[in-house]
């Protein structure tokens, strides 16, 4: 994703929300107690936003973790998460369509609602470039269960700023296009979390918020609520071939 203003992530960033993705902490939690990360891995969080996901992956597997953000108030965020923990880890500023890392650098990638919001011809290359062979990705990503008419898909692309939308096959695809040699496609019943009713703290419902904040949340209820047979998300496991 390049250096451009998003409306909906600017206010992700203003309200401080940990885990905007789908299925928020308990999911990001339940992904990571099921995976034998060891010590000894180099692990990279795409889209780090605060450093939640990172610091738990710090905190529960003791392994190398990088974070990597391209809005400054998220790394900001999280580079002060990082330096009050027990487990620090290290936060990049930059974009997950131009990863600033060497080649093979990581054992294992962690994307939530992040990739979506880039140009998957130039992320999921990068992905796989910095990742070592044997590694996995997992990426908790929006996905539609059936192709929109354009008039609707429109909208929701230009209410989330995401290039386009895609169904789990055109996912599939795209990660095998770039490299990936064995996909699998999960859902967050696959995990058996429990799922919050909504991704958002509490905090934005008690705060005050600003006529901008409120509009563009007022635009995700209904846009959550008018296309919710149709929007949805799922969790793509891709390897790298040894």
């Amino acid at each position: 994703m390049n250096e451009r203003k998003n409306r909906y992530i600017d206010f992700l960033a203003q309200l401080g929300v940990d885990h905007a993705h789908p299925g928020g902490r308990s999911l990001s939690e339940a992904i990571i107690r099921t995976l034998p990360i060891q010590a000894v891995d180099d692990v990279l969080d795409i889209g780090c936003g605060t450093g939640a996901t990172a610091q738990y992956l710090a905190d529960q597997t003791k392994a190398s973790v990088t974070g990597i953000d391209l809005h400054p108030q998220m790394v900001k965020a999280a580079k002060k998460r990082s330096e009050q923990s027990l487990n620090p880890f290290r936060v990049v500023h930059g974009s997950a369509e131009s990863l600033p890392f060497r080649d093979k650098a990581f054992d294992w990638l962690f994307s939530e609602s992040v990739t979506a919001f880039t140009h998957l011809s130039r992320s999921l290359p990068e992905y796989f470039r910095v990742l070592r062979s044997g590694g996995q990705l997992f990426a908790v990503e929006m996905t539609v269960e059936q192709k929109l008419p354009e008039q609707d898909k429109r909208k929701i692309c230009d209410f989330y700023g995401v290039p386009d939308l895609y169904t789990t096959t055109e996912w599939e695809n795209q990660l095998k296009k770039s490299g990936f040699f064995e996909v699998h496609v999960l859902e967050g019943k696959d995990f058996f979390f429990r799922q919050k009713i909504s991704e958002f703290p509490l905090s934005l419902i008690t705060k005050r918020l600003s006529e901008e904040a409120l509009k563009i949340w007022m635009g995700h209820l209904a846009t959550v609520n008018t296309y919710q047979s149709v929007l949805n998300y799922r969790i793509y496991h891709a390897m790298k071939k040894n």
